[in-house]
């Protein structure tokens, strides 16, 4: 009796401070972005990252113990976030941050920020992601690991720039790509390909109204990306909320929580010229699917890409399903590559609880296979 009283005594005085210091100061509860790192290019809102090699003795990483290598792969990692998010979804908190995993695991590590867009910004197309802060994105990586060849790692949107950039500037200079949850074909995902495969069965002499072509019009502000992202699986915020409430008196828990919440809480806008492609060229005409698409003053050919290819897609996405992301191994002409499905829906298979032992360990193991 006397053991419980106090123990219950000090949860109690926890749960109440945390949930005081929850209301007034969230942000001491945020914990992203915390890998230290060098901003090695910046062009307007995009700038290019390097993190240093850091972790020289084991440490947890999601309840596994990590061995950093002091071995150093050869071939540079350049990580390409989505759209719509943060970057720092890389290195989301220590314990689930893909940099420090990577960078343990003996690659020299990489990263694109593509900043926050405003409505300022709604002109911003594809063709400057692809063709322009990409192309200066890997030219900077070249220059500054010494290596001409680099392995590109993207999530969602990030993968599928990635092969878009791969399709319209092959040189050989892109050794390894891995793609995680990247729609190819955007009428196989689920019950939104559906409705565009009959907008486009029944719009195909139907010209698209001057209107549409302001891209004002279809820039999306963050905190209306939120929502949407939400709404794909309102149930588990409710779940996640509750889960809060019960372990509200264990900090470590409280930051786990709401950093991750951040990331889809705290959702900066994307640019309407971008959205204009991939609901008219990538979502109705699944442009995509054929395996060519004009970006810019180039062509993206997703049948030419000779890179090794690894693509992942979650086994409970609602997002991209997973005939959306297996698209690519039809359309993919490179003697190595390689398609998995794992656990976990659109946010998890790249930064869930089973991730790490999942798609981040594969991803490990498969680059560094390729990589020296």
């Amino acid at each position: 009796m006397n053991r419980t009283a106090p123990s219950f005594l000090r949860r109690s005085y926890f749960f109440v401070r945390n949930a005081i210091e929850r209301r007034t100061h969230t942000e001491k509860f945020i914990v992203a972005d915390k890998t230290a790192h060098e901003v090695l290019f910046s062009d307007g809102l995009m700038e290019l990252r390097y993190y240093p090699h850091q972790d020289n003795i084991p440490f947890e990483l999601d309840g596994d113990a990590v061995a950093p290598q002091t071995q150093q792969h050869r071939t540079p990692i350049l990580l390409v976030p989505p759209l719509g998010v943060f970057h720092w979804i890389y290195d989301l908190m220590a314990e689930r941050s893909w940099v420090r995993f990577l960078n343990a695991r003996g690659f020299q590590v990489y990263l694109v920020n593509w900043g926050a867009p405003s409505r300022h910004d709604a002109g911003l197309s594809i063709d400057t992601y692809v063709n322009h802060w990409l192309q200066k994105a890997v030219s900077q990586v070249q220059e500054h690991s010494g290596e001409q060849r680099i392995s590109m790692v993207g999530y969602c949107m990030g993968g599928l720039l990635t092969l878009l950039y791969a399709g319209a500037h092959n040189h050989g200079q892109i050794r390894n790509i891995v793609t995680i949850a990247s729609p190819i074909d955007f009428h196989a995902s689920h019950a939104y390909g559906k409705v565009l495969g009959w907008v486009k069965r029944y719009t195909r002499r139907v010209p698209i109204p001057r209107a549409l072509a302001d891209t004002q019009r279809f820039h999306v502000p963050g905190d209306v990306l939120s929502v949407l992202f939400k709404m794909t699986n309102p149930l588990a915020g409710v779940v996640s909320y509750f889960d809060l409430v019960r372990n509200l008196s264990d900090r470590d828990y409280v930051k786990a929580h709401l950093t991750t919440r951040e990331w889809f809480n705290n959702m900066p806008d994307y640019p309407g010229a971008t959205v204009q492609q991939l609901v008219f060229e990538f979502g109705i005409k699944n442009a995509l699917a054929d395996g060519r698409v004009r970006i810019g003053d180039r062509v993206a050919d997703l049948t030419g890409i000779k890179s090794n290819l690894l693509a992942f897609a979650g086994a409970s996405d609602n997002i991209v399903s997973v005939a959306a992301a297996k698209k690519i191994m039809e359309l993919g002409t490179m003697e190595d590559k390689t398609f998995m499905v794992v656990p976990g829906g659109h946010a998890g298979v790249f930064a869930g609880g089973k991730a790490q032992e999942h798609t981040w360990a594969i991803t490990a193991e498969w680059l560094a296979q390729r990589s020296d």
